[in-house]
């Protein structure tokens, strides 16, 4: 039996990451140039790379981008690095520009194929239940702003892949006492997390808060040190070197966010750097009316669902009311006075302690993303509110696990029949995986009608 278990498991598993692959090789193939938010600016840098052979500078003219002043390669650029250096060794080939896109935006579904893989991973750690755990993955993977995101050339992509990991290493760490596979994987997401995108780095923060509390709890301060030490070792070779580049590029600027505003000011069109300049701050709005009285709230909880291209393609309206009521219904789920099974392989404070972190570590980017748009640029889009994904994920399926469990109950006590509990169990479930399933195929439905009217 547990031959034929573990043997279904990894066809469930090859299945997903199937339906994973093709959905975003759709995106890939479909999607003309540019239409991925910003990508136009974005391949500036790869195609630098991949014609110098060299990471540029920020200032570099060529990957400049026109009006704004400044360019993409001021942030962390792993991604860029990886998809220039990949078509710098493929030049003797003379591939033509449609080929090399499609070749750059495949690292970007490459990633997407291994954070599924890990989400997957990850619903093992945090759900026994076999059912609860494909609810929690299906949520994640088939989400379709999330299948989105990888498939075009941006840094978002590996962001998202390493806090997925990141959140596994810790989770796997408190259930087995931070092993050697939770320290490589701990070391790993937090080096690619620092070389892929800001907005991602609270939860770096936050898993360093988390090792240190495990220790703390354990009064076992030289294992900490032992362990830890490889790790802070490990992030300090993998990517600190892009740290101390930017120290001596831009005069210690670690973050390279001063040059690169110096650089937009001194580069950019006057024009478009004043209506930059015109945001909401600076206009005496509050954030409340931002948020609330402009289109702000709208747009960001609908393109976290799915809204692809350039801002111009949403799905269908009952896909957007389906994820809405499930989310309502989720929420008001936890308040049954029940404890969801969620994380039972963790003692009392473990679960705490993860619980809190995740928390924090969804609330960061939020608050960056607001900031950002109130002080400096107005960006109403779902996906500077990915990284919240999977901390979200599991307090939206933690109610709805607290619910069918009600259901459980009610219909064990109400029924003569013993398998009827489980019949209903099963039954809601699938209807609940269908659902993401049909959610994504409307949105594949709708970006395929766009594209071909």
């Amino acid at each position: 039996m547990d031959f034929l278990r573990i043997h279904r498991e990894k066809i469930s598993v090859i299945m997903i990451l199937l339906l994973t692959l093709v959905s975003m090789s759709i995106f890939v193939f479909l999607q003309p140039f540019g239409d991925g938010p910003d990508e136009i600016n974005r391949y500036k840098v790869v195609s630098y790379i991949e014609t110098y052979g060299h990471i540029p500078k920020g200032d570099e003219p060529q990957i400049i981008i026109d009006g704004y002043g400044a360019s993409y390669a001021f942030q962390p650029i792993l991604t860029y690095m990886i998809e220039g250096f990949l078509l710098k060794i493929l030049s003797p080939l003379s591939l033509s520009f449609d080929i090399k896109l499609i070749i750059a935006r495949y690292v970007n579904v490459i990633f997407g194929l291994i954070g599924a893989f890990f989400t997957i991973k990850l619903s093992k750690l945090i759900f026994d239940d076999e059912q609860a755990a494909y609810l929690f993955s299906l949520s994640v993977i088939l989400l379709p702003q999330n299948i989105f995101i990888y498939t075009y050339v941006n840094t978002d992509g590996l962001g998202l892949m390493s806090v997925i990991i990141m959140i596994y290493a810790i989770i796997r760490g408190y259930r087995y006492d931070f092993d050697r596979s939770s320290l490589i994987a701990l070391a790993v997401s937090i080096s690619l997390c620092l070389l892929s995108y800001y907005n991602c780095y609270g939860y770096i923060l936050m898993a360093f808060i988390a090792f240190i509390l495990y220790f703390a709890v354990n009064r076992s301060y030289k294992q900490m040190f032992a362990k830890g030490l490889p790790i802070a070792l490990s992030v300090l070779v993998l990517s600190g070197w892009w740290f101390i580049r930017n120290c001596i590029l831009y005069g210690g600027d670690i973050f390279a966010l001063n040059a690169r505003r110096e650089c937009a000011q001194a580069t950019g069109n006057i024009l478009w750097l004043e209506n930059m300049a015109n945001t909401y701050q600076a206009q005496g709005y509050s954030l409340y009316e931002m948020v609330f009285e402009t289109d702000y709230y709208t747009l960001v909880w609908k393109s976290f669902i799915a809204m692809f291209g350039p801002m111009a393609i949403p799905t269908h309206h009952y896909v957007y009311m389906g994820f809405k009521y499930l989310a309502v219904i989720c929420l008001l789920s936890l308040l049954i006075p029940i404890r969801s099974k969620i994380m039972d392989s963790l003692k009392g404070s473990y679960r705490y302690i993860i619980w809190s972190v995740l928390i924090a570590g969804m609330i960061i980017p939020v608050i960056l993303a607001l900031y950002y748009s109130y002080t400096w640029d107005f960006q109403p889009q779902g996906r500077y509110y990915l990284p919240c994904l999977i901390p979200l994920a599991m307090i939206l399926c933690s109610g709805m696990n607290k619910l069918i469990s009600v259901i459980y109950s009610f219909v064990q006590k109400h029924t003569d029949n013993k398998k009827a509990p489980a019949y209903a169990k099963a039954f809601i479930y699938l209807a609940l995986y269908a659902f993401f399933f049909m959610s994504l195929v409307i949105s594949l439905y709708k970006l395929i009608s766009y594209y071909r009217a």
